[in-house]
């Protein structure tokens, strides 16, 4: 499903001259059935549409590519470093949700279209006048930034082409971009954006880094790897030295592509292992599941990503359960090197443009000796719940915390607990309980419990039950419970108290709380609640002062914010401005 260009141009005359050759051949419903299949996500949506954004298209992601806790939903499209790119609907439809929020998509809007898919642009600095007018007045009823709105059908109509908003870094964006992406309406199921034919130049074949052989036996808990090194042979091909091995074994590949003026290492299109002119692999990024995400780190191999950072995507699974982008998987994608045997592999890794990257190698079959390695702790497995208990402490894993069997060892040290390794990954968040004694209770309300990393601590949202803290974890390591007296800190950033600020057009303040982290504010002038915008990346509140117009010409401007231990500070001052929305 590449080279989308060339198939739209043909379309329309290869589906009759197939269709009418098949009929007049008699031949079976089924291979009818396999060719409309094939041509599906094409010929099923609107694709006279236009691009999103009227600037080079380079992109910093690509769809279905590994990130830090998913797979990416969409499309990463660069604006040169700036915000501010005029963002125009794709086509027409009907706006169907609104969001603000101050992590993940930030200012997001999706607009349904009469082909029954779903646009979402994220990121957003704000929205369209129309728009912009629309959320912020829910935005004053509700008295809070943070929103969601699903309109009514045809209560916002946007035209094809027609400004929705501009490109901004708002919520867990890490720069300025557009993050796009097109999805079923009813099912929400996102396909690939680049299947309607986006205008991204890419000449740029895949950069393969190196093969590693699993050796993913059932009974290891966890499974030997054998990095491989890569011999480029020439622009696409790559080839191994001699590889001598024996029994059931998966690939993995450390890889990246690029598109054509982009520096950004994104993930790849498809994948496919072929042993001796078998497939016995296929990945094919066209659409995803967005709960699949929670399966990312079956894919990815999660211990040298979380102690490395490396993304090593292995071609196999060692579970019944089919991924929307495994377009095939023959004993899921495991196989066996007998003794005395020789094995042609081909890999081949290909982006969306159709730029193919191969690996090519054999393998010979040994008696070669795999080094076992032990782990010691509890094991635990998927269908079963285990509870750690002491004097003060609480571990509980319910069934279907982890993804397979794994060992868990449970250690002590003071206040501390540590759970590990820490290299299996969570499919579920599992319990940690602290009982705190009558000394640490006295404050038991600006207590919580942290994840150490270093000598950082991490605030993880806590329960207190009576004298317990309780939190939920998707991660092992060390954790321990804190105490965070310290209320936030609210400090002016362009005015000072009793300025005039009738020349200003936005008022700013920055906020802050290093230890467990800022979980509301309030603003109001003159006792009257306003819109403050809050910006976490740079800690920062704005306020529109056009937004409200006052009679007189001295303001008492508020600032009320709490932390997530109930620590307030309040910050007040005077500042005078003229009113007139007139001028």
């Amino acid at each position: 499903m590449k080279n989308y260009s060339f198939i739209k141009q043909s379309f329309q005359k290869m589906y009759f001259c197939v269709y009418w050759q098949i009929i007049m051949n008699h031949f079976a419903i089924y291979y009818l059935s396999f060719f409309l299949n094939s041509l599906f996500i094409f010929c099923q949506y609107e694709k006279d549409l236009i691009a999103p954004l009227e600037i080079p298209f380079s992109l910093s992601g690509t769809f279905g590519e590994p990130r830090a806790t998913h797979f990416h939903l969409g499309v990463d499209i660069k604006t040169q470093g700036k915000e501010g790119w005029e963002v125009k609907s794709i086509s027409s439809g009907s706006v169907s949700r609104i969001r603000i929020s101050l992590g993940g998509y930030g200012k997001a809007i999706y607009v349904d279209h009469p082909d029954q898919t779903t646009s979402v642009y994220a990121h957003l600095q704000k929205f369209a006048p129309k728009i912009e007018s629309y959320i912020k007045k829910l935005q004053y009823k509700n008295e809070s930034y943070i929103i969601q709105k699903f309109p009514k059908k045809d209560e916002l109509l946007i035209e094809k082409g027609e400004l929705i908003g501009f490109s901004g870094n708002t919520g867990g964006s890490s720069g300025p971009h557009l993050h796009f992406e097109i999805r079923e309406k009813k099912s929400q199921k996102p396909l690939n954006p680049l299947l309607y034919d986006l205008p991204v130049h890419d000449e740029q074949r895949p950069q393969l880094q190196k093969l590693f052989i699993f050796y993913p036996n059932k009974n290891q808990i966890l499974p030997h790897i054998e990095p491989i090194s890569l011999n480029k042979t020439n622009d696409s091909i790559y080839k191994t030295g001699k590889i001598e091995t024996s029994g059931k074994i998966g690939l993995g590949i450390q890889m990246f592509d690029r598109q054509d003026f982009s520096y950004s290492m994104n993930g790849v299109y498809s994948t496919k292992v072929i042993v001796n002119g078998k497939i016995i692999s296929h990945y094919e990024f066209d659409q995803l599941i967005i709960n699949e995400s929670k399966n990312l780190f079956r894919v990815l191999d999660y211990k040298n990503y979380v102690q490395k950072r490396l993304k090593i995507f292995k071609l196999f699974y060692t579970e019944d359960i089919k991924l929307n982008f495994m377009n095939s998987l023959v004993e899921h994608g495991i196989f066996e090197i007998e003794f005395g045997k020789s094995y042609h592999i081909l890999i081949e890794v290909e982006d969306f443009s159709g730029n193919k990257s191969i690996i090519e190698t054999y393998i010979e079959g040994t008696n070669n000796t795999i080094k076992q390695i032990e782990l010691r702790g509890k094991l635990i497995k998927p269908d079963e719940d285990y509870l750690y208990s002491s004097k003060n402490k609480e571990v509980y894993f319910p069934t279907n915390t982890f993804f397979d069997t794994v060992k868990i060892e449970i250690a002590e040290n003071g206040n501390d607990i540590e759970i590990g390794p820490n290299f299996f990954p969570i499919a579920n968040p599992y319990e940690i309980k602290f009982s705190l004694n009558e000394k640490d209770s006295l404050k038991r309300i600006q207590t919580f419990i942290a994840k150490k990393i270093n000598k950082s601590l991490i605030y993880l949202p806590t329960q207190l039950n009576k004298n317990s803290l309780i939190a939920k974890v998707n991660e092992l390591g060390t954790f321990t419970f804190v105490r965070d007296s310290l209320a936030p800190t609210v400090v002016p950033n362009n005015f000072k108290a009793e300025q005039w600020l009738s020349k200003y057009k936005f008022l700013r303040l920055k906020i802050n709380d290093d230890f467990s982290g800022i979980k509301k504010y309030r603003g109001s002038i003159n006792g009257e609640w306003v819109l403050f915008e809050y910006e976490p990346k740079d800690k920062m509140l704005t306020y529109d002062l056009c937004d409200k117009n006052f009679e007189n010409v001295k303001h008492k401007l508020k600032i009320e914010v709490e932390d997530n231990v109930g620590n307030k500070k309040i910050y007040q001052t005077t500042f005078f401005r003229k009113y007139n929305l007139k001028d």
